[in-house]
């Protein structure tokens, strides 16, 4: 539907894709043209205890994580990876303190951004 789509739409004028922002979706989208693009993903993700790592995602509403001393992700040079457990975030999240949907909220868009900063790169290198 999107091929279709974007042959249809003005070659000079951008393209805006709404609503769309699952990790393996976006390689695709921007292959297919589309030049920006938003969702809720990251957010709605973390309001519900997930974080997205460079492991998959995590669900720290889960009993495991509570005496996991790791951080969310260690590839992350993220404020929260830097400075708090998954033990931590977990404690708060089944706690119901809003700290931790902020420090997820703030995890999961800083991680969204490196994804988006590393296809820019590969776009440049001409690997995309």
């Amino acid at each position: 539907m999107l091929n279709w789509t974007i042959r249809e739409l003005p070659q000079e004028k951008p393209r805006h894709l709404l609503g769309i922002g699952y990790l393996e979706d976006i390689p695709k989208i921007i292959k297919e043209g589309v030049d920006t693009f938003d969702c809720i993903v990251p957010t709605h993700y973390a309001r519900r205890g997930y974080a997205f790592t460079s492991e998959g995602k995590l669900d720290l509403g889960k009993i495991l994580y509570l005496k996991d001393r790791n951080p969310l992700d260690k590839k992350c040079d993220c404020f929260v990876c830097q400075s708090y457990s998954r033990s931590y975030i977990s404690h708060l999240f089944r706690a119901k303190e809003i700290t931790a949907l902020s420090l997820l909220t703030f995890h999961n868009l800083y991680f969204f951004n490196t994804f988006i900063e590393k296809i820019r790169e590969k776009i440049k290198r001409g690997k995309l």
